[in-house]
């Protein structure tokens, strides 16, 4: 009859299950999921790109899910604080879709950092990001924010500026909703 189908898993569960964490409990944010799976020693990065290759296929908020993935993957590997991969790490490591969402995810964050440049938006020092050391601080502080490469950090607050400014969103998702 069908009455005891199980449900196939959500996206955040098949995305914690390569990354080796109980799904028993239920879900947990997304966030959490990348500051496990961005540990040096965790060993499942790859297990989770896999997963992230297969969302992107998948219509509407899937393939955003994996896209917001990336996006934190990708913010919490900026910081290049010890013990942590780093976004040249993790580059192999993507498949042919995973590598057009990182591209999108990264162009978007470049133009948002474009735009403070241009639009006289100054952007703090990231030594503070990579000065704290509580898990749960960094789960949500890392993936939130992006260290560059001369040493400030852009975060969410400043893509809010940008997109209300712009009107300009990341591919299939922003920050905000738009009207």
């Amino acid at each position: 009859m069908g009455l005891f189908k199980r449900r196939p898993p959500t996206p955040v569960k098949r995305l914690m299950a390569a990354a080796g964490l109980p799904t028993a409990g239920g879900e947990i944010p997304v966030g959490d999921v990348v500051m496990e799976v961005v540990r040096r020693s965790s060993g499942r990065v790859a297990a989770t790109l896999a997963v992230v290759e297969d969302l992107l296929v998948e219509e509407g908020n899937v393939s955003r899910g994996a896209l917001e993935f990336l996006e934190d993957l990708q913010n919490a590997a900026s910081h290049g604080t010890e013990g942590f991969l780093t976004t040249g790490e993790l580059l192999p490591l993507r498949g042919p879709r995973t590598v057009d969402g990182w591209e999108s995810v990264d162009l978007f964050w470049a133009a948002v950092v474009a735009w403070c440049d241009e639009s006289g938006v100054e952007l703090d020092s990231s030594a503070s990001l990579r000065a704290v050391e509580h898990p749960g601080l960094r789960s949500v502080l890392w993936p939130s924010c992006r260290s560059l490469a001369d040493g400030r950090r852009v975060g969410l607050s400043d893509v809010l500026l940008y997109e209300k400014a712009t009107g300009a969103t990341m591919a299939n998702f922003g920050h905000h909703p738009t009207v």
